[in-house]
Protein backbone atom coordinates (compact mmCIF):
# COMPACT_ATOMS: atom_id res chain seq x y z
CA UNK A 1 0.00 0.00 0.00
CA UNK A 2 2.97 2.54 0.61
CA UNK A 3 4.73 1.50 -2.31
CA UNK A 4 1.30 2.47 -4.35
CA UNK A 5 0.86 6.07 -2.18
CA UNK A 6 4.20 6.89 -3.25
CA UNK A 7 3.83 5.84 -7.11
CA UNK A 8 0.60 7.52 -6.97
CA UNK A 9 1.85 10.55 -5.35
CA UNK A 10 4.94 11.05 -8.31
CA UNK A 11 2.30 10.52 -10.88
CA UNK A 12 0.31 13.54 -9.51
CA UNK A 13 3.76 15.38 -9.04
CA UNK A 14 4.25 15.02 -12.78
CA UNK A 15 1.15 15.83 -14.11
CA UNK A 16 0.65 19.34 -12.27
CA UNK A 17 4.80 19.99 -12.21
CA UNK A 18 5.02 21.10 -15.94
CA UNK A 19 1.59 22.35 -16.46
CA UNK A 20 2.69 24.46 -19.34
CA UNK A 21 5.05 26.02 -22.04
CA UNK A 22 7.10 28.62 -20.80
CA UNK A 23 8.75 29.48 -24.15
CA UNK A 24 12.59 30.32 -24.59
CA UNK A 25 14.63 33.56 -23.76
CA UNK A 26 16.66 34.03 -26.69
CA UNK A 27 17.37 37.35 -25.64
CA UNK A 28 19.50 35.52 -22.85
CA UNK A 29 20.09 32.91 -24.44
CA UNK A 30 22.13 35.42 -27.62
CA UNK A 31 23.74 36.83 -24.36
CA UNK A 32 25.54 33.89 -22.96
CA UNK A 33 26.55 32.89 -26.66
CA UNK A 34 28.45 36.52 -27.65
CA UNK A 35 30.65 36.99 -24.77
CA UNK A 36 33.27 39.37 -25.85
CA UNK A 37 36.96 37.74 -26.18
CA UNK A 38 39.71 38.43 -23.61
CA UNK A 39 42.07 38.13 -25.84
CA UNK A 40 42.50 39.96 -29.37
CA UNK A 41 45.66 39.64 -31.51
CA UNK A 42 48.18 42.04 -29.66
CA UNK A 43 45.35 43.28 -27.59
CA UNK A 44 44.31 45.77 -30.51
CA UNK A 45 40.82 46.29 -31.11
CA UNK A 46 39.16 44.19 -33.73
CA UNK A 47 38.94 44.60 -37.33
CA UNK A 48 38.42 43.58 -40.69
CA UNK A 49 40.90 45.77 -42.45
CA UNK A 50 43.39 42.89 -42.87
CA UNK A 51 43.78 41.00 -46.05
CA UNK A 52 41.89 37.44 -45.61
CA UNK A 53 44.27 34.33 -46.15
CA UNK A 54 44.82 33.44 -49.42
CA UNK A 55 42.80 29.79 -50.36
CA UNK A 56 43.28 26.43 -50.09
CA UNK A 57 43.61 27.01 -46.70
CA UNK A 58 44.00 24.91 -43.56
CA UNK A 59 41.42 25.45 -41.67
CA UNK A 60 41.55 24.17 -37.69
CA UNK A 61 38.20 23.67 -35.76
CA UNK A 62 38.06 24.37 -32.05
CA UNK A 63 34.48 23.69 -30.16
CA UNK A 64 34.18 26.05 -27.50
CA UNK A 65 33.92 24.63 -24.21
CA UNK A 66 32.23 26.05 -20.94
CA UNK A 67 33.50 25.59 -17.20
CA UNK A 68 30.25 27.70 -16.38
CA UNK A 69 27.46 25.74 -15.12
CA UNK A 70 23.87 25.41 -16.20
CA UNK A 71 21.22 28.12 -15.81
CA UNK A 72 17.85 26.30 -15.97
CA UNK A 73 16.68 26.40 -18.34
CA UNK A 74 19.91 27.56 -20.17
CA UNK A 75 21.92 24.98 -20.73
CA UNK A 76 25.47 24.34 -21.84
CA UNK A 77 26.14 22.29 -25.22
CA UNK A 78 28.51 19.05 -24.96
CA UNK A 79 29.98 18.67 -28.50
CA UNK A 80 30.34 14.97 -28.69
CA UNK A 81 32.74 13.61 -31.44
CA UNK A 82 30.13 12.78 -33.71
CA UNK A 83 29.05 16.34 -33.29
CA UNK A 84 32.77 17.32 -35.09
CA UNK A 85 32.56 14.53 -37.12
CA UNK A 86 29.47 16.01 -38.47
CA UNK A 87 30.65 19.82 -39.31
CA UNK A 88 33.98 18.08 -41.13
CA UNK A 89 31.56 16.18 -43.61
CA UNK A 90 29.55 19.78 -44.00
CA UNK A 91 32.31 20.98 -44.73
CA UNK A 92 34.12 18.30 -46.64
CA UNK A 93 32.47 19.63 -50.64
CA UNK A 94 34.89 22.83 -49.63
CA UNK A 95 37.84 20.32 -50.16
CA UNK A 96 36.86 19.10 -53.83
CA UNK A 97 36.48 22.56 -54.78
CA UNK A 98 40.82 23.31 -53.63
CA UNK A 99 39.09 25.92 -51.15
CA UNK A 100 40.00 23.87 -48.68
CA UNK A 101 43.57 22.07 -48.18
CA UNK A 102 42.55 20.14 -44.84
CA UNK A 103 40.54 20.48 -42.40
CA UNK A 104 41.53 19.58 -38.72
CA UNK A 105 39.96 19.61 -34.98
CA UNK A 106 41.81 21.35 -31.67
CA UNK A 107 41.64 19.37 -29.25
CA UNK A 108 43.74 21.24 -26.60
CA UNK A 109 42.02 21.03 -23.49
CA UNK A 110 43.46 23.88 -21.95
CA UNK A 111 41.53 26.27 -24.10
CA UNK A 112 38.34 28.22 -23.49
CA UNK A 113 36.47 29.86 -25.87
CA UNK A 114 37.37 33.52 -25.02
CA UNK A 115 40.84 33.05 -25.68
CA UNK A 116 41.49 34.08 -29.03
CA UNK A 117 44.86 34.25 -28.85
CA UNK A 118 45.85 31.07 -27.39
CA UNK A 119 43.88 29.39 -29.98
CA UNK A 120 45.34 31.25 -32.77
CA UNK A 121 48.50 30.26 -31.66
CA UNK A 122 47.55 26.63 -31.36
CA UNK A 123 46.52 26.61 -34.95
CA UNK A 124 49.66 28.37 -35.98
CA UNK A 125 51.34 25.32 -34.07
CA UNK A 126 49.56 22.79 -36.04
CA UNK A 127 49.99 24.65 -39.35
CA UNK A 128 46.77 25.90 -39.84
CA UNK A 129 46.03 29.13 -42.26
CA UNK A 130 42.66 30.07 -40.32
CA UNK A 131 40.94 28.94 -37.08
CA UNK A 132 37.39 28.33 -36.86
CA UNK A 133 35.91 28.86 -33.39
CA UNK A 134 32.09 27.12 -32.91
CA UNK A 135 30.06 27.70 -29.96
CA UNK A 136 26.70 27.00 -29.21
CA UNK A 137 23.98 26.97 -26.33
CA UNK A 138 20.47 25.15 -25.65
CA UNK A 139 17.46 25.23 -23.60
CA UNK A 140 14.94 22.88 -22.78
CA UNK A 141 11.10 23.70 -22.49
CA UNK A 142 9.34 20.98 -20.73
CA UNK A 143 5.45 20.82 -20.18
CA UNK A 144 2.73 18.61 -20.13
CA UNK A 145 0.10 18.53 -23.10
CA UNK A 146 -3.72 18.16 -23.04
CA UNK A 147 -3.58 14.52 -22.28
CA UNK A 148 -1.67 14.74 -18.98
CA UNK A 149 -5.19 15.02 -17.40
CA UNK A 150 -4.94 11.12 -17.24
CA UNK A 151 -1.53 10.90 -15.47
CA UNK A 152 -3.54 10.42 -12.25
CA UNK A 153 -4.35 6.93 -13.31
CA UNK A 154 -1.45 4.17 -12.25
CA UNK A 155 -0.31 3.93 -15.63
CA UNK A 156 -1.04 7.57 -17.05
CA UNK A 157 2.70 8.19 -16.70
CA UNK A 158 3.79 5.51 -18.36
CA UNK A 159 1.48 4.97 -21.36
CA UNK A 160 0.27 8.19 -22.08
CA UNK A 161 2.08 10.89 -24.42
CA UNK A 162 1.08 13.59 -22.22
CA UNK A 163 4.49 15.27 -22.37
CA UNK A 164 6.29 17.20 -24.73
CA UNK A 165 10.45 18.29 -24.42
CA UNK A 166 10.90 21.20 -26.82
CA UNK A 167 14.75 21.88 -27.35
CA UNK A 168 16.53 25.17 -28.99
CA UNK A 169 20.05 25.01 -29.64
CA UNK A 170 21.32 28.51 -30.72
CA UNK A 171 24.85 28.18 -32.30
CA UNK A 172 27.58 30.52 -33.84
CA UNK A 173 30.85 30.62 -34.78
CA UNK A 174 33.82 33.06 -36.08
CA UNK A 175 36.86 32.58 -38.83
CA UNK A 176 40.33 33.88 -37.38
CA UNK A 177 43.26 34.02 -40.03
CA UNK A 178 46.02 32.76 -38.04
CA UNK A 179 48.89 35.25 -39.51
CA UNK A 180 47.42 38.67 -39.57
CA UNK A 181 44.46 40.09 -37.43
CA UNK A 182 41.38 39.24 -40.18
CA UNK A 183 38.56 37.85 -38.99
CA UNK A 184 34.76 37.15 -40.00
CA UNK A 185 31.87 36.30 -37.72
CA UNK A 186 29.75 33.54 -38.95
CA UNK A 187 25.91 34.54 -38.37
CA UNK A 188 23.89 32.84 -35.35
CA UNK A 189 21.82 30.23 -36.55
CA UNK A 190 19.20 28.15 -34.58
CA UNK A 191 16.82 24.68 -34.55
CA UNK A 192 14.38 23.25 -32.57
CA UNK A 193 13.59 20.15 -32.20
CA UNK A 194 10.45 18.07 -29.94
CA UNK A 195 9.99 14.89 -28.03
CA UNK A 196 6.54 13.81 -27.11
CA UNK A 197 6.05 10.84 -25.12
CA UNK A 198 4.77 9.51 -21.41
CA UNK A 199 6.49 11.45 -18.77
CA UNK A 200 8.51 8.23 -17.70
CA UNK A 201 10.14 8.03 -20.98
CA UNK A 202 10.55 11.23 -22.56
CA UNK A 203 14.28 12.17 -22.40
CA UNK A 204 15.46 15.89 -22.61
CA UNK A 205 18.66 14.58 -24.02
CA UNK A 206 16.82 13.00 -26.95
CA UNK A 207 15.56 16.19 -28.27
CA UNK A 208 18.62 18.26 -27.55
CA UNK A 209 20.32 15.77 -30.00
CA UNK A 210 18.11 16.33 -33.22
CA UNK A 211 18.15 20.14 -32.40
CA UNK A 212 21.83 19.51 -32.55
CA UNK A 213 22.42 17.70 -35.32
CA UNK A 214 20.19 20.18 -37.23
CA UNK A 215 22.45 23.28 -36.37
CA UNK A 216 24.82 21.84 -37.35
CA UNK A 217 23.84 21.34 -40.89
CA UNK A 218 22.66 25.10 -40.86
CA UNK A 219 25.88 26.53 -39.09
CA UNK A 220 27.86 24.29 -41.74
CA UNK A 221 26.07 26.23 -44.31
CA UNK A 222 26.60 29.43 -43.24
CA UNK A 223 30.61 28.65 -42.93
CA UNK A 224 30.79 27.45 -46.56
CA UNK A 225 28.93 30.63 -47.58
CA UNK A 226 31.23 32.77 -45.94
CA UNK A 227 34.76 30.88 -47.04
CA UNK A 228 33.31 30.83 -50.85
CA UNK A 229 32.94 34.82 -50.33
CA UNK A 230 36.95 35.01 -49.69
CA UNK A 231 37.31 33.32 -53.55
Amino acid sequence: MQTTNIIVSLIILISTGCTSSQGFNRAAMDARLHVAPTSTPENRPLSHQSASPSSPFRLGVFFAKHDVPDIPPIRKIEWLSADRDQLLRELAPLRDTRLLAETFMLMDVTLRRDDIMGIRQAGARFGADMVLIVDGVAAVDRYNNRLAWLYPTLLGAYLIPGTESDALVMATGSLWAVRSDWHAPIPTVEARSKAVGAAAFVEDATALQEAKQQVIQALGKRITDQLQSLK
